[in-house]
């Protein structure tokens, strides 16, 4: 984990291209351990390349990468209004980087976005909290073969809205 309080230089989000797929593997092979820490034990974590579901739902979704310098530190993926991917490299975790790609998934999937996340993933829950994002409902997913519990969240109506006549009231 990264001690730096800020990234050492701005953060630029682009959109995704092939040259980036094995780094994104890579960021998500990684950061995958941290996501299900607490909800799951995996027996053997399979990579991204290796999951033909994983596979599927990444292909289809539209994908963006956050990057410092040259570097790909983390992405996001969106399927309609599913954000459906957000992994970012764990040296960097902590630098503002999943929020700057969830507000970008956010702006992708619109008022409706939605998204699942393992219910022991406290991080990821905290930030789509922040974020505007409320419990919707709970279930008992599967994660190659071994249950997980997960969370359905979904973006609270006006949040956004909401946001701005606090910061306006607070300006007045």
């Amino acid at each position: 984990m990264s001690t730096q309080l800020f990234p050492p230089k701005p953060i630029m989000l682009r959109a995704y291209c092939s040259e980036d797929w094995s780094v994104v593997c890579t960021i998500h092979d990684r950061a995958r351990p941290y996501e299900l820490e607490g909800s799951f034990k995996p027996q053997a974590l399979p990579s991204l390349t290796d999951d033909p579901d994983d596979l599927e739902t990444f292909h289809r979704s539209e994908k963006f990468v956050a990057c410092i310098t040259e570097d790909v530190v983390g992405f996001v993926g969106v399927d309609e209004n599913l954000v459906s991917w957000l992994y970012v490299d764990p040296d960097y975790f902590g630098l503002g980087i999943g929020r700057e790609l969830l507000q970008l998934g956010i702006e992708l999937a619109g008022p409706n976005a939605w998204t699942v996340v393992p219910n022991g993933n406290i991080r990821a829950r905290r930030l789509y909290a922040s974020e505007g994002f409320q419990i919707v409902r709970t279930f008992e997913g599967d994660y190659v073969g071994y249950p997980c519990p997960c969370l359905e969240l979904a973006l609270k109506q006006n949040h956004k809205q909401l946001c701005l006549e606090q910061t306006q009231f607070y300006a007045a």
